[in-house]
């Protein structure tokens, strides 16, 4: 059986490696379109091959994918803040003929209606409606992935869920609210079985999670870790909190920080940050165990920044 042939666009990103290294475990032939291609040949083995492609050009990127496809999907890693990047690559890739696409549609799901006037996600929303009409129309298919927080991801940088490099955990109404999060690991796996059983997921939005977690229980699992070492919350009402970034904004202020009590109104407020049902059965992906969360934690909370 010829092997299943994958390009992936924006693979320097945060999700490129794990989901790179798990195409490459399951066998897949990958191509990498890169901005950066040097960038990208050092960080991969040399049967990946790393081609520059001009995401301003959707012309330029049919050619790519033609020249060196037939390809069985094409994977798009880029931030999802970028939408004509990737309504370029939707399109190249249908010109192009590749009959898949996996989209950057990772993080939180953008189907309720609470979430709409999210300015966190207008982009994730606008590529969607765009490959879902393409879709509609018969021009290609997709599976999208629903990942939940970035767990490993989050625990490094100073926000949600908490904060370990020194700075206050801002708890989400009393931080009890339970979250669903995945590892980069688990994400990268997710695409590579997505790809594997893209006929019984075709145009499908999937939903994965490594484990669900409150801010509560990790910060007990910090403070057990490091019992000498100070982990300050500032209490946050996320209705209330969320009116006031709303204001700020109505009067012209913008910023991720301006409307960071918006996404965290949607996420612990309204209990849209937990998926109620998971396809990790689906995708043959476990989920961790209370020890595996706790290490996790661990691993960062001893680590040195």
């Amino acid at each position: 059986m010829a092997a299943i042939r994958v390009a992936v666009a924006g693979p320097n990103g945060t999700l490129g490696p794990p989901v790179i290294k798990h195409l490459i475990k399951q066998g897949f032939e990958v191509t990498l379109l890169s901005r950066d291609p040097e960038k990208s040949s050092k960080q991969y083995p040399p049967s990946v091959k790393a081609l520059s492609a001009d995401y301003n050009s959707v012309e330029q990127l049919t050619q790519i994918l033609r020249e060196n496809g037939p390809f069985d999907s094409l994977i798009i890693l880029i931030n999802r803040d970028q939408l004509e990047p990737q309504v370029r690559l939707i399109d190249a890739a249908i010109a192009a003929g590749v009959p898949h696409i996996v989209p950057s549609s990772f993080g939180i799901d953008s189907s309720s209606p609470d979430v709409h006037d999210l300015p966190q996600i207008q982009g994730k929303m606008k590529m969607e409606k765009h490959l879902v009409g393409k879709t509609n129309e018969g021009l290609v298919s997709f599976t999208g992935i629903n990942t939940g927080l970035f767990f490993d991801w989050a625990l490094e940088v100073p926000g949600i869920p908490i904060n370990l490099k020194g700075g206050p955990t801002f708890l989400a109404d009393g931080g009890g609210v339970a979250l669903s999060v995945s590892t980069l690991d688990l994400i990268g796996q997710a695409v590579a079985q997505a790809i594997h059983k893209r006929d019984e997921a075709r145009n499908r939005f999937l939903f994965v999670h490594s484990a669900v977690v409150t801010q509560k229980q990790l910060l007990q699992y910090a403070r057990e870790i490091a019992p000498n070492r100070d982990f300050p919350i500032v209490e946050v009402d996320t209705e209330k909190a969320a009116a006031e970034a709303r204001e700020k904004m109505n009067r012209g202020e913008t910023g991720m920080m301006v409307a960071m009590p918006l996404l965290m109104r949607v996420s612990f407020g309204l209990g849209l940050g937990l998926f109620k049902k998971v396809d990790n059965e689906f995708l043959g992906l476990e989920t961790m165990s209370e020890d595996d969360v706790k290490a996790l934690v661990a691993k960062y909370v001893n680590k040195k920044w």
